[in-house]
């Protein structure tokens, strides 16, 4: 019983918030029903380890009904119960979390009970309160035409003849609303088309564009409008001007933004950058890595106060191929306590390793890899990758050799990596090893020989479809011909 669903949405919750639910469902406010608080408090008491000795239905219903006989159908009936209080408490506690909602909905219940002096004070308050906590995206605009709408119901009710410009602003912003909603669904359709291979209709989406460009002077001066508007015609014409214009609104209006669009808008930007590095556009290399510090400046990058591993490792790569080392070690080591625990170790030697390798300090390099733990599909890849090319420099042909053999049954039992994935790696060992073949017989065979094999080698690697660290081998067969 450990798997029911009520069992599984508390054990999603944090030990605050299981204290809370058992406070709200021992309240007579909330809840009357003595057995389901006996249900939420025997729950607590056993959170957060449900298991399936302490959920079976025999030791729950006895916990909520002690000393009688076990009836199925009893219990079923207050856990429904039970899941229904659970749901309205979630209700409740992300509503308390709304406040400019609970204050629209206040007024709203002052003014059916005609309390209309209070109401002008709470709505004078609000209207303030509104105006100074403006974080500028379209849900601020959503609230603001919320306002507006309720002081202009108000407006209606007291029917006295006198100016008000309620109607104006609810019009106002909902205008605003709307058009920062189109703005950001037109970013996201334009992305979602390209990447899932879909098409979609919307027929307002046209005119909502010609009139922010035709109102863009004024429109700049609204954070989430401008913002997505720069960000549209980024990714619908996606040209290095466009990008330049989208980072210049972000540095304008992200003090204005929330975190979470904050976030979602550097994602924007750094696939954008992405792009245009396959594209060979090698200056967005330093743009990505920028994006990267500046998130990392504002702590976007964390969740929950840990930074992902993958994050991690992206930074320190792309730090590398910028040759920033002196940053890149300081980064390792100042984000190993932000890693989660139960993957910490492992990114940090494994980046660490990869600083070391780009730094050519390969007795270092080999150290690490001996301790890097391979239960993680891409950690096991990319530290083998990582070997093979320590080997290579190393000039440890044998090792290598060796490396490539075991490597190939790796492949060979490993059956539910992606394919596209599997070639790149089995492209990277089989031509890595053909280089290294060459190198060590370089000596010994005649100029033509080597220049014919060398041709060969770069005419299958030419040939081949995905190999991953493409740039590398390219480099090693570069310094080979370089020799003859």
């Amino acid at each position: 019983m450990h798997n029911n669903i009520l069992i599984r949405l508390l054990h999603s919750f944090e030990r605050r918030e299981m204290t809370r639910f058992r406070e709200f469902a021992c309240s007579p406010y909330f809840n009357k029903h003595e057995d389901v608080r006996a249900l939420v408090c025997y729950l607590s008491d056993i959170f957060p380890g449900f298991n399936a000795q302490n959920c079976r239905r025999e030791v729950v219903f006895q916990a909520v009904f002690p000393g009688q006989p076990h009836e199925q159908g009893k219990l079923a009936l207050i856990f429904t119960y039970t899941m229904r209080l659970a749901e309205y408490f979630l209700k409740i506690e992300k509503a308390a979390t709304e406040d400019e909602l609970e204050d629209t909905l206040l007024l709203e219940q002052l003014r059916e009970k005609k309390q209309f002096k209070l109401y002008e004070r709470r709505l004078a308050k609000t209207e303030k309160a509104q105006g100074e906590g403006s974080t500028g995206d379209s849900s601020w605009y959503y609230r603001q035409y919320r306002l507006a709408n309720e002081a202009d119901q108000y407006f209606n009710t007291i029917s006295e003849r006198r100016t008000d410009d309620s109607l104006q602003r609810k019009q106002h912003f909902l205008d605003r609303f709307y058009l920062a909603e189109k703005l950001r669904d037109a970013c996201e359709m334009q992305v979602r088309s390209r990447i899932l291979k879909v098409s979609y209709s919307d027929p307002m989406q046209e005119k909502a564009l010609a009139f922010a460009d035709a109102h863009i002077k004024e429109l700049e001066k609204e954070p989430a409008i401008a913002m997505y508007y720069w960000l549209y015609r980024m990714v619908s014409k996606p040209a290095p001007a466009n990008y330049f214009q989208a980072l210049s609104a972000l540095e304008r209006h992200q003090a204005a933004l929330p975190t979470a669009e904050q976030k979602a808008i550097y994602n924007y930007l750094q696939n954008f950058c992405i792009q245009k590095i396959n594209e060979g556009e090698a200056r967005f290399l330093a743009e990505v890595f920028e994006l990267y510090k500046a998130q990392l400046g504002r702590e976007l990058l964390l969740e929950n106060g840990y930074l992902s591993e993958w994050h991690y490792k992206n930074i320190v790569t792309t730090g590398i191929r910028l040759r920033e080392m002196n940053w890149v070690r300081a980064f390792i080591e100042n984000y190993r306590e932000k890693l989660p625990e139960e993957a910490r170790e492992n990114a940090y030697r494994f980046n660490l390793a990869s600083y070391f390798y780009a730094a050519r300090q390969y007795d270092e390099v080999l150290r690490l890899l001996i301790q890097v733990e391979y239960r993680d599909l891409r950690y096991s890849l990319g530290a083998k990758a990582l070997l093979l090319r320590t080997y290579y420099d190393l000039d440890e042909y044998e090792a290598l050799s060796s490396l490539a053999d075991s490597f190939k049954q790796y492949l060979h039992r490993n059956r539910l990596m992606a394919d596209v994935r599997r070639e790149g790696y089995h492209n990277l060992f089989k031509l890595t090893r053909r280089a290294a073949g060459l190198r060590a017989n370089i000596g010994y065979y005649s100029k033509e020989k080597s220049r014919k094999e060398l041709l060969k080698l770069r005419e299958s690697i030419n040939k081949a479809g995905a190999i991953f660290n493409k740039s590398w081998l390219l480099e090693k067969v570069e310094s080979l011909e370089a020799m003859l």
